[in-house]
């Protein structure tokens, strides 16, 4: 079934800048970012969304980390140099590290905007946070400029994850931009979070009530049901129109990063390498069949 936004705007606008078509390594699952930087160049696809991992800390797709807050100088160096042989561009650096009401983890985003500058990052993307009840407001916006404000000396805007939290849709979203209100504290908005997280949203008229704050978009694709991790290759499971996610980013001038970020299907048998990738050249498929310029 096709998904139908009721959102419609009769606004001309000028068509934006090409946007950034990047990659974030969850789309390779187990493989990583390692399979990322090995494969991309091989599509059209010319960016790389580069997640610096929390040292220590299993990843949840079981994949080996390339970059953590805890990596050697030398390593940074290593991986840099690794990239840029790659032919591939940093578009950002996903830089999630927990919940950033608490201390550590505060003190780890910190050290990854560092290592996000090193790699020429100009945007990252992470947690809004998540609070237990009103009291922790005060210790969330205190720990969020902390963070903003290294940010900002750094040149970086800080996009926060469509995720559980204060950021699981445009409600919360806009309620943590007043609260914080902050220059560099913008939406990284996820076209398939949007439903995993929420029931009964429209995507449209979600994206609109935040569209002067996305800064950077996951693109993902899903069967529309709540709390199903039901994330092919774009196109594949049809719910979302990226013809008209693509018309809506041009409509309000977007000129960011937007991520592919398939994340498979629960319970489907275990892809190979060569399975997982052939999702990626479909989307690339899809969205250049849906108008996208691959640059």
């Amino acid at each position: 079934m096709n998904y139908q936004s009721s959102y419609f705007s009769a606004t001309i606008r000028p068509k934006s800048p090409i946007m950034q078509i990047s990659c974030f390594p969850n789309t390779y699952g187990r493989f990583g970012a390692n399979a990322a930087i090995d494969l991309l160049p091989s599509t059209e696809i010319q960016w790389l969304e580069l997640p610096i991992k929390n040292y220590g800390v299993p990843s949840f797709f079981k994949e080996e980390p390339v970059l953590t807050e805890s990596s050697s100088p030398a390593a940074i160096f290593a991986l840099k140099e690794r990239i840029q042989q790659s032919g591939l561009k940093i578009s950002s650096c996903n830089i999630t590290s927990g919940n950033p009401l608490q201390p550590d983890v505060v003190e780890r985003t910190l050290k990854k905007l560092t290592i996000a500058n090193q790699f020429g990052a100009k945007y990252v993307v992470a947690g809004g946070g998540e609070i237990s009840s009103e009291d922790d407001w005060s210790q969330l916006i205190q720990n969020m400029n902390t963070i903003l404000n290294r940010a900002e000396e750094l040149g970086i805007t800080y996009c926060c994850e469509t995720h559980p939290g204060t950021c699981q849709n445009a409600t919360g979203m806009l309620e943590l931009l007043e609260r914080v209100d902050h220059p560099n504290l913008r939406i990284n908005f996820d076209t398939g979070n949007i439903f995993f997280y929420n029931e009964n949203v429209d995507l449209f008229e979600q994206m609109d009530l935040v569209s002067e704050f996305i800064s950077h978009v996951h693109l993902k694709d899903t069967n529309g049901r709540f709390k199903d991790w039901h994330f092919p290759a774009l196109g594949a499971a049809g719910y979302v129109d990226f013809a008209q996610v693509r018309e809506f980013l041009e409509g309000i001038n977007f000129a960011g990063p937007s991520s592919l970020e398939l994340e498979g299907i629960q319970g489907e048998p275990e892809l190979s390498l060569e399975e997982t990738h052939q999702r990626v050249i479909d989307s690339v498929d899809h969205l250049k069949a849906t108008g996208w310029t691959i640059e």
